[in-house]
């Protein structure tokens, strides 16, 4: 199912708190005796980009932003019908190396929108800039230096660039909801984990690293870990969380592909 109504214990004046959840695209139809609902929606996280590293060379992939998060009170006409799409999770970017998909807003009608997070790093040659609400991937040349590579763009940020500069590590940035995309970074202390959403949900998926590190919270997909054997795909982000996809490891000339961001969420709370 993806919606269910939940009524809630909650009486005042003859009318019923009522909750509906959307972990699908569905409708919401508005009883005779209701003017105004709360929505509570996530969008879809961000995918992870695909790696393919050249010979002697090792390619670390950002993890896909969270999406955002909207909680809003919203006049609505009685007995009217309202569609509430949810946001799908960015796609998994080809081993190509392709970049990962941005997530799918969730709308509540044309009244309400939750904006999907950015995908996560590209790497290319130097890491170059993954574009759109992504960042940068980190490339080792062979015998040359690391370019740490930011995750994807946090949902409902501004666009977030890539870098090409030396630098430990480079976050998604974070927008006033959803959690921006962990960096890939070289330290053996572990990878950085995506950062937190809201409630719960729209959490950054962690970037790779030589060390397993933390999971994104609130949803976000786990970087890869580096096993010095294989190439490695990253974390999808959890359904209906909207958490970022985690960052994945490339080894030598062995492509790897991204991972899914998590998808969107909708609860709609109102009086009848």
């Amino acid at each position: 199912m993806g919606s269910s109504v939940v009524p809630v214990p909650t009486s005042s004046g003859g009318v019923t708190q009522k909750v509906q959840e959307f972990t699908a695209t569905g409708s919401f139809v508005v009883p005779s005796n209701c003017t105004t609902v709360e929505v509570f929606l996530v969008g879809g996280g961000g995918g992870s980009s695909g790696l393919l590293s050249g010979a002697m060379n090792t390619a670390l992939g950002g993890g896909g932003g969270g999406g955002g998060v909207v909680k809003k009170a919203i006049t609505v006409t009685a007995g009217a019908t309202y569609t509430v799409t949810i946001g799908a999770g960015g796609t998994a970017g080809a081993a190509t190396p392709t970049a990962g998909g941005n997530g799918g807003n969730t709308t509540f009608g044309a009244l309400a929108t939750a904006t999907g997070g950015g995908y996560g790093g590209l790497a290319a040659t130097n890491g170059a800039n993954g574009g759109c609400g992504g960042g940068a991937g980190a490339n080792q040349n062979a015998g040359g230096t690391y370019y740490a590579g930011s995750g994807g763009g946090a949902g409902q940020s501004p666009i977030q660039s890539g870098t090409t500069a030396n630098s430990a590590a480079v976050m998604g940035g974070n927008g006033s909801q959803g959690g921006a995309g962990g960096a890939a970074v070289i330290s053996t202390t572990g990878s950085i984990g995506g950062g937190a959403g809201i409630d719960g949900f729209g959490g950054g998926g962690g970037g790779a690293g030589f060390a397993q590190g933390v999971p994104g919270a609130c949803g976000g997909g786990r970087g890869a870990l580096s096993t010095g054997a294989a190439s490695v795909v990253g974390s999808a982000g959890t359904a209906n969380t909207g958490g970022g996809a985690g960052g994945s490891w490339g080894l030598s000339a062995l492509g790897v592909t991204g991972a899914v961001g998590g998808s969107g969420y909708a609860l709609v709370t109102y009086w009848s």
